[in-house]
């Protein structure tokens, strides 16, 4: 465990370090994109008089900064949700534009790198075009393997970004590719999809709880590299606290729940990595039955030192996590294609040439 896991475990360790550990702790917190979080926790365990000032001004900065990224999403959201609500298109905000819209506990510290939205499936097509409409362009250059990959096999269209305000805007409709090991029936997701205020008072739609921490659980080891890292194991552990704190029985709702949507899996994975990296707390109860989704035992134990290697390594630049993240690379694409889907693909990328010509409007789809 790494100097920035043993803080997110006990904030008051940090009155015993020293200069070096300090040196050490800052890259790690950078690296993680967890240093407004890390000045929140300096803040509410009355901390800041012992962290050294050079550190101090460096996470409000990044506070700062995050604080103005949030503002932008939420503009962005507002822009897309008013072009939808003409249209009579529902949708719903996800992850981090969920947390910081819905006012959820990561929205103190969260940054965020683009906004994600849920539409129905019937209308992602006309979402689409109605954005390309409006100013919003394709984020890159989609060739025609590129364009078939998210339309045909992937829960996601394209990305999509405002001409001028270079915001990213990823449209899915689901919250795991339909043709991976995990079919989730998106329709039960609107069922118990809430609606709630952003900051200014505009209704926004959110997930409900548990189906919350579910996505975040599919979307970090299910099918996305373990891109969101560390930050989204810190998510998932302050969402979990802060749900059971609104609701006692909100462990058996979770676990329910990731029976009816098949989610044991990437459940298991999630609160295991929570526990070891960022100190969640779950009751016994619930770990008995979590575990119960646990992969054999050798799977296991292979699976937790590749994410400890790859979300909390010592320290940065090792071999080993380098190993680790190409290896999570691998898994990643195992479990979101068929074999032979899956060879076509990884053929595909490692012979084709990477120069693609820009996407013909015209084709897309409708």
């Amino acid at each position: 465990m790494n100097l920035l896991n043993e803080f997110l475990h006990d904030p008051p360790i940090v009155r015993q370090w020293d200069v070096e550990r300090w040196n050490r702790f800052l890259p790690l917190a950078r690296n993680a994109r967890l240093l407004g979080r890390c000045l929140y926790l300096f803040e509410q365990h009355e901390l800041l008089d012992c962290v050294p000032g050079r550190i101090v001004d460096q996470l409000r900065g990044a506070l700062a900064q995050t604080r103005y990224v949030q503002i932008q999403a939420l503009r962005e959201f507002r822009q897309v949700k008013r072009k939808l609500d003409r249209e009579a298109i529902p949708l719903i905000a996800l992850k981090g534009l969920a947390y910081v819209a819905a006012s959820l506990p990561p929205a103190h510290w969260r940054g965020l790198s683009d906004i994600d939205l849920l539409v129905p499936e019937p209308d992602i097509g006309r979402t689409e075009r109605l954005l390309m409409r409006f100013g919003w362009i394709p984020s890159g250059t989609f060739d025609s393997y590129d364009q078939h990959y998210y339309r045909d096999w992937m829960h996601e269209v394209p990305p999509l970004r405002h001409h001028v305000r270079g915001v990213e805007v990823d449209l899915h409709h689901n919250l795991a590719p339909p043709v991976s090991r995990i079919r989730i029936d998106a329709d039960l997701l609107w069922g118990r999809s809430i609606e709630q205020s952003d900051p200014s008072g505009q209704p926004v739609r959110i997930l409900g709880p548990a189906d919350m921490l579910l996505h975040n659980a599919v979307h970090l080891f299910m099918n996305d590299e373990l891109r969101g890292g560390l930050r989204d194991v810190v998510d998932f552990r302050d969402l979990f606290e802060h749900f059971l704190h609104q609701d006692p029985e909100f462990e058996q709702q979770l676990m329910v729940r990731a029976r009816d949507l098949g989610c044991g899996r990437p459940l298991y994975y999630a609160v295991s990595s929570a526990q070891r990296l960022a100190g969640l707390h779950p009751s016994a109860g619930f770990l008995d039955q979590v575990e119960r989704d646990a992969p054999p035992y050798p799977v296991a134990r292979l699976m937790a030192w590749l994410i400890e290697q790859g979300l909390s390594p010592p320290r940065l630049g090792l071999r080993r996590s380098a190993l680790a993240d190409r290896l999570l690379f691998v898994r990643s694409h195992w479990v979101r294609m068929p074999p032979g889907m899956l060879l076509r693909h990884l053929l595909h990328k490692g012979f084709k040439s990477q120069k693609k010509p820009p996407v013909n409007t015209a084709d897309l789809p409708g």
